[in-house]
């Protein structure tokens, strides 16, 4: 289910990102029900306190509504899990595509919010863009939810592939690549996942 932007009543946009919250939630749950770790009361909240459940991936590209990110983060995670299974990708645990897939912009949670403009719910700016945008992924991943792998904050910093970081980064990604063919995987599931609007 996707939720709509555009509504007529005021009172809608906290009822549409209270639905949205508690629909993502339960797809979330089913998703990482094998892991108890990434579900746990604590993680939940934190994770509907930082708007991962309602917030939208871009202003008006791929995942333009109520959960956009998340559902963009739920098709990488699918599309990782996929190309485990079509490719035999090994990881360093059982979670790792979970957690690359669905935490990867969590940077993003906070940078972006819906507001009623002239009877519409719209997206405007919450805060300044980090540019660090992978680096504070990892760091709120780290803080708030678990423990990273070595593999996992690679995997999650690189994602951006040919679209992020300057010539030292791109460097440094295909030799890092040459050793974790993962982060050339996750870096497919990121674009294909863009490219199919999510």
């Amino acid at each position: 289910m996707i939720f709509l932007i555009k509504k007529e009543v005021p009172l809608m946009c906290k009822e549409l990102l209270e639905a949205a919250t508690e629909t993502n939630i339960e797809k979330y749950c089913v998703l990482v029900e094998r892991f108890p770790s990434l579900k746990s009361d604590a993680v939940l909240e934190y994770l509907r306190d930082a708007n991962y459940f309602t917030a939208p991936s871009s202003f008006n590209k791929h995942g333009d509504w109520i959960g956009g990110n998340f559902d963009h983060s739920r098709k990488v995670t699918e599309l990782l899990l996929q190309y485990t299974a079509e490719e035999g990708l090994h990881w360093s645990r059982e979670e790792s595509p979970y957690i690359i897939g669905l935490f990867h912009d969590m940077c993003k949670c906070d940078q972006k919010k819906f507001e009623m403009k002239n009877g519409e719910v719209v997206i405007v700016s919450a805060n300044a863009i980090d540019k660090r945008h992978s680096e504070k992924s990892i760091e709120l991943i780290e803080k708030n939810i678990i423990s990273m792998t070595v593999e996992e904050k690679l995997c999650i910093y690189y994602h951006m592939g040919v679209y992020g970081g300057d010539e030292e980064y791109q460097i440094l990604m295909k030799e890092m690549i040459s050793k974790n063919p993962n982060i050339l995987f996750t870096q497919m599931a990121d674009t294909v996942a863009a490219k199919m609007g999510i």
